[in-house]
């Protein structure tokens, strides 16, 4: 059976999973589980990533990582080739330790942030090697409780999601993990047929080339390079806010609206995160979020579709004029 293509994105949640060959064991003492979890560390000061949970079990190793400019794939095989090489030393062997290529599934990250990362954590406790999640040392849900230094987790932006106060976070994020417990094995957050974990909207707008997004019932037609002018003169027409608002740092419901639409809208049309990132004012995480939220909103909303199918309809005749006025 062939592989699925994996989907790169900057901005893109991932959940990795790794296992030993023949789901033999890959970990044996403290000192393997500390050495992974070292390189990790390692490579995440060299190609920056955000690293939300994670999860090492005696044969296998489960991670959610948010990508920022370097590839997963280039990001796994480092930490993957060095941990190799340090086991068969260790334990005067050779050969392969890890099982082919590492399983990489997108997620949205609205709504699965927050589901994922109690999802990893639970793992221990749903393998019936503890019967208290706190209790495993070889996952991030101790960093979460504050039982131990941050570390190489980036803790604060799902604490986020449960409260301001961090103290009154951590007790919902307890909350929330302690309902997950009698959830059971959940066959998604481990196998998707299109490698894409998320809405209906969010699964087909990743799976489809940059460039070639078709709204349902309409024609596919490739994007040449995206035209930034036009598509920001059409969001400030059809959302009636002025682009120094959606470009800049205000705020307030109709900006934020804006500016996700501007997102969402670019995305379709091809833009990377990056370029996102430079037109909205946003880091690449948060420009990942909005677009979320924003094919959240008009999966709920019809006007919002309407709205957004708006925008791409005035950037194209924005595209049109202006490429009559040149000739």
């Amino acid at each position: 059976m062939a592989r699925k293509p994996r989907i790169e994105i900057e901005g893109g949640l991932y959940h990795l999973i790794t296992r030993g060959v023949d789901r033999r064991d890959i970990f044996h003492s403290p000192e393997d589980f500390q050495k992974f979890l070292t390189l990790l560390g390692m490579q995440k000061a060299k190609l920056p990533f955000f690293l939300y949970a994670y999860c090492l079990m005696t044969n296998h190793v489960h991670l959610l990582i948010e990508r920022r400019t370097d590839d997963i794939g280039r990001i796994m095989h480092r930490v993957l080739t060095g941990y190799t090489q340090y086991y068969n030393r260790r334990y005067r062997r050779s050969g392969h330790v890890l099982q082919g290529r590492h399983k990489a599934i997108l997620c949205q990250s609205d709504p699965y942030l927050a589901q994922l990362v109690r999802y990893i954590h639970l793992n221990p406790v749903r393998a019936k090697m503890v019967r208290k999640v706190e209790n495993y040392p070889y996952s991030s849900h101790r960093a979460y409780m504050g039982m131990e230094p941050d570390g190489i987790v980036d803790v604060d932006p799902v604490l986020r999601l449960f409260g301001v106060r961090k103290a009154v976070a951590r007790t919902r994020f307890a909350k929330h993990v302690a309902a997950g417990m009698k959830m059971g094995h959940l066959a998604e957050m481990y196998e998707t047929p299109s490698g894409v974990l998320g809405s209906e909207e969010f699964v087909d707008s990743m799976i489809h080339p940059i460039g070639e997004f078709t709204p349902k019932g309409t024609r596919k037609t490739v994007q040449t390079e995206l035209d930034a002018e036009a598509l920001i003169a059409a969001v400030e027409r059809i959302c009636g806010v002025a682009r120094q608002e959606f470009c800049g740092k205000a705020k307030g419901a109709r900006v934020i609206e804006a500016k996700e639409t501007l997102i969402l809208s670019g995305r379709r049309l091809g833009a990377s995160s990056s370029a996102l990132s430079i037109l909205t004012g946003l880091d690449i995480a948060n420009v990942s979020r909005r677009h979320d939220a924003g094919v959240r909103k008009i999966r709920e909303d019809p006007t919002l579709r309407d709205i957004h199918s708006q925008v791409i309809d005035t950037y194209h005749r924005n595209v049109k004029e202006s490429s009559i006025s040149q000739a």
